[in-house]
C-alpha cells in the first residue's frame, strides 16, 4: 500500500461523500462510479488501486442543482474541463477532483439505471455487481480507446465479489444485460481475456460471444484493447453509439464554454478542425 496514494483517495471519497450528503438533503442521489465505486464496495484497499479524481453520477435533471451544491462546497470549473470541479487543497496538498457524469456512453438513456441498476450500497445508492463488470469493462475502451492492466483488474475483481453475492446468477445477468444493452462487442474483450485466464468458464462466457454484425465491431474493440489508438478512441464511441457523432461535432453550449471558453459561431466552426487535429496529432 501507497501511504501517498491511500491518503489522496481517503481525502477524494471524504469530498465525495460531503457532496453526496449535500445531494440527498436536496432530494437527490449521487452515484459513484469508477474507481470510487470500487473502493466503496471493499474491491481494493486505499491506496491500492490509484486514483486522482472521482467519478460521479447523477441524473440530468439533477445536473445544475449538483453543481450548485458543489459551488456552495467551495468547488469551482476545472479549467479545460467540460464535467470536472475541484477544490484546491490546503497548503501544497493537491485539490479534489470531482468528475460529473449525466449520462454513460453506453447507456442511451441512464434512467434505466436509475430504476432497474441501483442497490443500497455501503455510501448511498451504488451500480448493482453486473452493471458495474459492464461499466468497469467498456468504460476505457469507449472513452479512452483501451484496456489498461488496471482496466481488466477491476473487472476482475468486481466479477469475483459478483460470483461471491449472486452465486452462479452473476454471469446470466451480466451477459443478459450486454446484449440488451447492445455492449457484446466491448465486453468480449474482457471476457476472453478472464476465460484465458481462468476467471470465467466456456460455458459461462458463451452468451457474452458477439453474433453476425457484431463479430465486425468486436475486432476494432479488440484492436483498441491490445494496442491504444487516438482514431479508435473516437471510432468506438461513434460505433456503440451512432448518435454521438452529431455531439462530437456540435456540441452543447455548456460543453462549449467549459472547454473552449466560447460557444460563438467561430468556436463551432473549428471544432470540427480541433477534433481532427486531436484524431491526427494522437493528443
Amino acid at each position: 500500500m501507497d501511504k501517498a496514494i491511500a491518503a489522496r483517495e481517503i481525502m477524494l471519497l471524504g469530498a465525495l461523500g460531503e457532496a453526496r450528503a449535500a445531494a440527498f438533503k436536496a432530494g437527490f442521489e449521487v452515484i459513484a462510479l469508477k474507481g470510487a465505486a470500487l473502493l466503496e464496495l471493499g474491491l481494493y484497499r486505499p491506496g491500492e488501486r490509484g486514483m486522482t479524481d472521482v467519478d460521479a453520477l447523477v441524473r440530468p435533471q439533477n445536473l445544475l442543482r449538483f453543481e450548485k451544491i458543489l459551488a456552495a462546497l467551495g468547488f469551482e470549473p476545472m479549467p479545460n474541463s467540460a464535467d470536472a470541479w475541484l477544490r484546491p487543497g490546503p497548503g501544497k496538498s493537491p485539490p479534489a477532483i470531482i468528475d460529473i457524469h449525466a449520462g454513460l456512453w453506453h447507456i442511451k438513456n441512464t434512467e434505466e439505471l436509475f430504476d432497474w441498476g441501483l442497490e443500497p450500497g455501503p455510501e448511498g445508492l451504488a451500480l448493482n455487481l453486473p452493471d458495474l463488470f459492464l461499466h468497469a469493462a467498456v468504460h476505457p475502451l469507449l472513452h479512452h480507446g483501451e484496456l489498461s492492466p488496471r482496466g481488466l483488474e477491476d473487472c476482475r475483481r468486481i466479477a469475483r465479489k459478483g460470483i461471491e453475492a449472486h452465486g452462479p446468477g452473476f454471469w446470466p445477468s451480466a451477459a443478459r444485460k450486454a446484449g440488451f444493452y447492445s455492449l457484446r462487442p466491448a465486453v468480449w474483450t474482457v471476457i476472453r481475456r478472464l476465460l484465458e485466464q481462468g476467471d470465467i468458464s466456456a460455458a459461462a462466457a458463451a452468451p457474452f460471444s458477439p453474433r453476425g454484425p457484431e463479430r465486425l465491431k468486436a475486432v476494432l474493440f479488440e484492436k483498441a484493447a491490445r494496442k491504444h489508438s487516438t482514431a479508435l478512441e473516437y471510432l468506438l464511441p461513434a460505433l456503440q453509439r451512432p448518435r454521438l457523432v452529431a455531439d462530437y461535432l456540435l456540441p452543447d453550449k455548456r460543453f462549449m464554454l467549459r472547454r473552449y471558453g466560447s460557444a460563438s459561431a467561430g468556436a463551432y466552426l473549428l471544432r470540427p478542425f480541433r477534433l481532427l487535429g486531436s484524431i491526427l496529432l494522437g493528443r
